[in-house]
């Protein structure tokens, strides 16, 4: 009897050492969750941050680009303000964006980088030769009028070579599908997901 007395007593310390240990342990445990689920939680919270003085960034910057981009368009379309342009005009924003977009190539998608380099390739014929401007894909007169016409006493006739030959001028079709790939892109580029290219006017 005395032995199983003692076989019950060691038992029952064991149980309560182990009772010991778990209610010591516990507040230990829940510690340790309630730290890891806060470490997650601050982690969390920076990426949204971050994600959001980015999307910032790119709203600031494509708002600076749009300006120059829809008198772009407007230019090569026919439409809009195009008789207020010059080819130097056009010039000048092209290298204005150029700058834009290649110096701040770390807050876009590479995607939108890509688009960009399409629709300037689609508007301009560069590496014509070296020291020389990028030529313009478009005519100086169409069915539009002639662009030294309607620019009015100030037109250089020497901007006339700023156009390119009828074989290198892109098709209307192409720049607007090209436009509007691009937008669409610049929709991505702040959280939206779908965005219609209608152009300016």
């Amino acid at each position: 009897m005395e032995f199983l007395d003692e076989g019950k007593r060691q038992v029952w310390t064991t149980l309560e050492i182990a009772k010991l240990t778990v209610s010591a342990f516990t507040p230990l445990a829940v510690a340790a969750v309630a730290f890891q689920v806060t470490k997650a939680t601050k982690r969390l919270e920076a990426r949204q941050w971050m994600n959001q003085k980015l999307i910032e960034k790119r709203i600031a910057l494509l708002s600076e680009a749009l300006s120059d981009l829809n008198d772009l368009h407007c230019y090569f379309a026919w439409v809009g303000n195009w008789k207020e342009l010059s080819p130097r005009d056009i010039l000048h924003r092209k290298r204005s964006l150029d700058r834009l977009f290649y110096a701040n190539r770390p807050f876009f998608q590479s995607m939108t980088i890509e688009a960009y380099g399409n629709y300037s390739g689609e508007l301009f014929k560069t590496y014509s030769a070296p020291g020389r401007n990028a030529k313009l894909r478009t005519a100086a007169a169409s069915r539009h009028g002639k662009r030294s016409e309607a620019y009015g006493d100030g037109w250089d006739p020497q901007w006339n070579a700023y156009f390119v030959s009828e074989v290198d001028r892109t098709e209307p079709e192409r720049l607007a599908a090209a436009y509007d790939v691009l937008l669409r892109q610049f929709a991505a580029e702040v959280g939206q997901s779908d965005t219609r290219g209608d152009g300016a006017t």
